[in-house]
Order: structure tokens, then C-alpha cells, then sequence
């Protein structure tokens, strides 16, 4: 009886032990993970891969917390602390505002932006049964009150009426615009891919495209607000490829380690894109002579080189006027907000951010942020 109770105790010592120093490792990586996210000093893919790991690495402090609260409490204090180090990302993650009243009459700027996936239009044509969900879409976008609209994946053909999206904006009131290419009402079906829409005047507008024929780009209106003006610049980053549903569907695990690496070299590729594309976006934040709004799809998220970038210009909409996670990734692993807005906090301030949520005709969600001119 001796000689096996002192067996189980060395057993039982050696993994209290282990689970000890993986627990000393993870706090480490954790503060290295602060340390890349606070100064962005290494700007490589490699940390941008490392720093998008955070979420869970705080998830799995909580879970030495709790464990080491039943088994040895003094040892939840090591991850506790490390908790609490990251008090200053919170903010990225969960945030919990009231929408603020326009008290002093000021002019108002709202902004829609949304990913619209080509309004579905791929099902349009090979399954006539799910054309409800294109004009479910559509019926939104047209719908919703915003004076301005920015798209990612927009689509226009005159082939069919629910998707002559151009004509049925414009019907609506949005005389304005501004796309990645122009030229796009001479042909019968035009992947437009980024566009903005306005009731408002556009007085300049430019452009860029991510390559030849690129769905990627950036589309940038100074829009006259009453007698202000303000710079919309449109984005949509380069993809994540991040399609978790398909290493979910391998039968064979050879499938599945094909699919994941496929996801980590796209990952790769477009940490690398990305970082160019954002130094592109950053110029036309520099060159504006009027308060910017920078809104569209990044496809990274809150924890992440293009992120901390634009933050360090200007300020998150989501962060000081949202409320809840405001994922806005409708699809696996869904738990991603991806798409943002940001706002020079000098010349504007946010009464509202929302996130559709119960918007699920594309696989992003809709976001929408109201703000206020300020003289």
C-alpha cells in the first residue's frame, strides 16, 4: 500500500510539474505576443502569423487559472497577471458603448460598409432556387438608410433586374459614386469589386486596383457634408484564405494535412500582400487634407500588423462607439471581426457602431457608423 501511494505521488508530482512549466512557457508567449502587438517592431509574416494567436493564448490562461485555483491557488496568480498585462487589448476585443446624441446639431456623416459576396449572383444563375437569398440582399443594401455605401465584391450586370445594382442605387437616391473601374456600364456583367455609393456630392475620387483585373483595391471619395468635407477611403486587404470548412470536410487525414497547409501558405501570402497594400492605404490617410474615414474589408483581425497600423493613425470606430465582440466573419471560424472602421479622432466623433449581425445573406456582416463634423 506505501509503495503504490508513493508511486501515484510521483505520478501526480511529474504532471503537476509539467503542467507547471508549459504554464511558465505560455505566459512567455503571451508576453512576447504583447510585445510584437504593442511596438509592432518586427513587421515579417512570421509575426504577423504569431500575433493573430492571441485569442488563444488568453483562452488557455483562463484555463490554467481555473485550474490551478482548484489545485494549487497560488499558481492562478501567474496567469492572472498575465491576464491582466493585456488589459490595454481588451478594448480590441470587447467593448461595451451606448450610442451618443448629436446634442450640438452638428453635421452627421452615416456610413455603411459591407462585403456583399457578388450579391450571391454565382447562385442566381446555376441554382434558381436560391434566388431568393440575391434579393434578400439586394432588398437590404437598397433599403438601408445610410447616405453613403461602401462595397466590397460589389457586382452589376444587366442581365437581370434584381442585379442592376448601379441603376437601382442611383434610383434610390445615390447619384454619386465613385468604383475601381469606371468603365464598368459598357459591359453587361462587371465584377466591380470596391464602390462607393453617396448621396452627397463626391468632389474628387481616385483609385487603385491590387493587380490587373484585382477584385482587391482601393477607392477613396472627399465627400462634401453640408459645407464640410470628408475623405471616405473604401479597402478591401488581400484574403485571409483561411476555409476551415474544407479541412472539416476531408475524409482522409492526407486531406486534411493537404488543406491545412494550403491555409497556412495562404496565410503567408496574404500577410505579405497585406503589408504592402496597407502602406498604400496609409498614403492616402497622409495626402488628405480633410478628416478620412477608413472603412472596408482588411481581412485580418484586431491583432495584427495592418490593424495596429491604421490604430496608430487614426482611431477604431468599433472601439470607442461599438458594443459586444462585433464579429463580423459569417462563415468558419466566424469568431472574426475583420471588417472596420476607422476615423481621425481630431475632426470627427462617433455616436454610433453596429454590426448586422442578423444579416446573414453574405458571408460577412454588414457594419454601419455614425459621426459627427466637427469645425
Amino acid at each position: 500500500m506505501p509503495s503504490s501511494f508513493s508511486v501515484r505521488r510521483l505520478i501526480g508530482l511529474f504532471f503537476r510539474s509539467l503542467f507547471w512549466s508549459l504554464n511558465v512557457a505560455l505566459v512567455l508567449y503571451t508576453l512576447l505576443l504583447y510585445w510584437l502587438l504593442y511596438d509592432l517592431p518586427i513587421q515579417h509574416w512570421s509575426a504577423s502569423m504569431l500575433m493573430i494567436t492571441l485569442p488563444v493564448a488568453w483562452v488557455l490562461n483562463m484555463i490554467c487559472l481555473i485550474i490551478w485555483l482548484f489545485a494549487n491557488p497560488w499558481r492562478s496568480v501567474l496567469s492572472l497577471l498575465a491576464l491582466l498585462a493585456g488589459f490595454w487589448l481588451w478594448p480590441r476585443t470587447l467593448v461595451w458603448n451606448s450610442p451618443q446624441p448629436n446634442l450640438q446639431g452638428k453635421s452627421t456623416l452615416s456610413l455603411l460598409s459591407y462585403n456583399v459576396t457578388n450579391f450571391n449572383s454565382d447562385q442566381l444563375y446555376s441554382k434558381p432556387s436560391k434566388q431568393s437569398r440575391t434579393r434578400l440582399i439586394t432588398d437590404w443594401v437598397i433599403r438601408h438608410e445610410a447616405p453613403v455605401k461602401c462595397f466590397q465584391e460589389f457586382y452589376n450586370s444587366q442581365r437581370h433586374p434584381v442585379l442592376r445594382m448601379a441603376d437601382r442605387l442611383r434610383a434610390s437616391g445615390y447619384t454619386y459614386e465613385a468604383v475601381l473601374y469606371p468603365g464598368y456600364d459598357q459591359v453587361p456583367d462587371s465584377f466591380l469589386g470596391v464602390a462607393i455609393f453617396s448621396k452627397y456630392p463626391i468632389i474628387n475620387q481616385g483609385r487603385e486596383p491590387f493587380g490587373i483585373h484585382a477584385h482587391n483595391g482601393i477607392v477613396w471619395a472627399d465627400i462634401k457634408v453640408g459645407s464640410d468635407t470628408v475623405r471616405i477611403i473604401n479597402v478591401h486587404f488581400e484574403s485571409m484564405g483561411i476555409r476551415v470548412r474544407r479541412v472539416l470536410n476531408q475524409q482522409e487525414m492526407a486531406g486534411v494535412r493537404s488543406e491545412t497547409r494550403g491555409i497556412l501558405g495562404s496565410l503567408r501570402e496574404g500577410f505579405i500582400a497585406r503589408r504592402e497594400q496597407i502602406l498604400r492605404a496609409e498614403k492616402y490617410i497622409a495626402d488628405s487634407p480633410f478628416p478620412v474615414i477608413v472603412t472596408g474589408d482588411f481581412n485580418e483581425t484586431p491583432y495584427s500588423v495592418a490593424y495596429g497600423r491604421i490604430r496608430n493613425k487614426l482611431n477604431s470606430t468599433f472601439e470607442d462607439a461599438g458594443r459586444g465582440f462585433g464579429f463580423t466573419l459569417n462563415r468558419a471560424p466566424k469568431l472574426l471581426r475583420i471588417d472596420n472602421q476607422f476615423y481621425d479622432a481630431n475632426r470627427l466623433t462617433p455616436l454610433s457602431f453596429k454590426t448586422f449581425n442578423d444579416v446573414p445573406y453574405s458571408d460577412h456582416f454588414p457594419i454601419y457608423g455614425e459621426y459627427v463634423v466637427n469645425k
